[in-house]
């Protein structure tokens, strides 16, 4: 926490006072790309060490949820099967499903499955969905750039503090004088 609190210090004025200074040239590009990826239609998670034991497999992914109109639910594949392989590939976690999953959009795939205590081989098709991903570029200055904008930033602190004494010396006569008129 202070790590971030001393970064948030150090790079504050930077983004305050700089603004102007810095805006020449764009700093921070964000580029949204849309990409497509395969599709099951599934949620599940990786097998505890403990259902491994009980039902003597040593990976998997467990289905917790099936999606309706979905790819898996087409091709009968239940809340509580275990997803063993994807075109010959084991998998070992819900990562490495959904990784097989998005390298094939459109492509049918066998996915080897375990289901009450026997294995199933399920051809399916699977679809294809818009994965977004945002991108941001940060152009961070280099240290003597950071140090010429960090002093400005210092010289306008003081500028602005000098103001504000002088205001406040204002505000000090001026309730010097109420306190004459109410007495």
């Amino acid at each position: 926490m202070k790590r971030i609190l001393a970064i948030v210090v150090i790079l504050l004025p930077l983004f305050v006072f700089a603004g102007e200074k810095i805006k020449t040239e764009e700093k921070v590009k964000t580029v949204e790309k849309v990409e497509t990826v395969g599709y099951l239609g599934i949620s599940g998670d990786k097998l505890s060490e403990a259902m491994k034991t009980a039902l003597g497999l040593d990976y998997g992914v467990l289905i917790e949820k099936v999606y309706e109109d979905s790819p898996a639910e087409e091709a009968d594949i239940k809340i509580g099967d275990v997803i063993l392989k994807i075109d010959k590939e084991k998998v070992e976690d819900f990562d490495a499903l959904r990784d097989a999953i998005e390298e094939r959009p459109n492509k049918k795939v066998d996915i080897v499955i375990y289901r009450t205590k026997k294995q199933e081989t399920k051809k399916v098709e699977l679809a294809e969905r818009e994965k977004k991903r945002l991108k941001i570029d940060i152009d961070i200055p280099d240290f003597s750039e950071l140090k010429h904008v960090l002093g400005q930033g210092k010289k306008e602190l003081e500028k602005e503090l000098k103001e504000l004494r002088v205001e406040l010396e204002l505000l000090k006569k001026d309730l010097e004088e109420l306190k004459k008129k109410i007495k």
